[in-house]
């Protein structure tokens, strides 16, 4: 059963208001899984089966956290309801004390959950993604380069040395860069004939 776990025996069927919270519950799955879902406030048959498809299976979100209050209010556990609603969808038929009521609506449900899947993703939850996306580091600063390349020159290298010692790090035209700049301020000297580079004597 989608909301008992013994099927309606013992623990699992609350009094007071536990009860009113888990009608709730209930209601929600038989709006979706029902054959006819009453419309009500102008939403429509599908737009309540929509809703009621949320409500049980979204993993994150103002739905999610809608099913997590009402189930923590009702003692069910809203992961296995969300579960057992998609293995439902999934497939699997409806076993236990629910044979009993018209979930003849389940063949809608799953294709409106099909529908669901092939959708494309919705702005926020694409927003969301891509925040959590790993972002690439921000290119090095040319103090940082400058840092990184003159304490290298203490001995004679070659501009592929460079590349080799700092691990490919920085750009080849950022390294130049900080050569060309440090020979034009007598900081480095560069000896053409071997295509080094070398700290200026003192």
């Amino acid at each position: 059963m989608l909301l008992d776990p013994d099927f309606g025996v013992h623990a699992s069927r609350p009094d007071g208001p536990q009860s009113l919270y888990r009608a709730v519950v209930a209601r929600a799955v038989l709006d979706l899984f029902g054959k006819v879902v009453p419309a009500s406030e102008g939403v429509d048959s599908t737009g309540a089966r929509r809703e009621a498809l949320f409500f049980l299976v979204r993993e994150s979100g103002a739905w999610a956290e809608s099913r997590r209050r009402l189930c923590d209010a009702c003692g069910i556990d809203p992961d296995a309801l969300r579960a057992n609603t998609l293995s439902v969808l999934a497939g699997r038929e409806i076993i236990g004390s629910d044979h009993r009521h018209n979930f003849e609506g389940i063949e809608l449900a799953r294709r409106l959950w099909a529908e669901e899947q092939a959708a494309p993703i919705p702005a926020q939850e694409q927003r969301k993604r891509q925040k959590a996306a790993p972002r690439k580091p921000a290119p090095a600063s040319y103090s940082t380069i400058r840092s990184a390349i003159l304490p290298l020159l203490s001995g004679p290298r070659q501009f592929k040395e460079l590349i080799i010692a700092t691990d490919g790090e920085y750009g080849d035209s950022m390294i130049r860069k900080v050569l060309a700049n440090a020979i034009r301020k007598g900081e480095v000297e560069r000896d053409d004939e071997n295509q080094t580079y070398v700290l200026a004597a003192a």
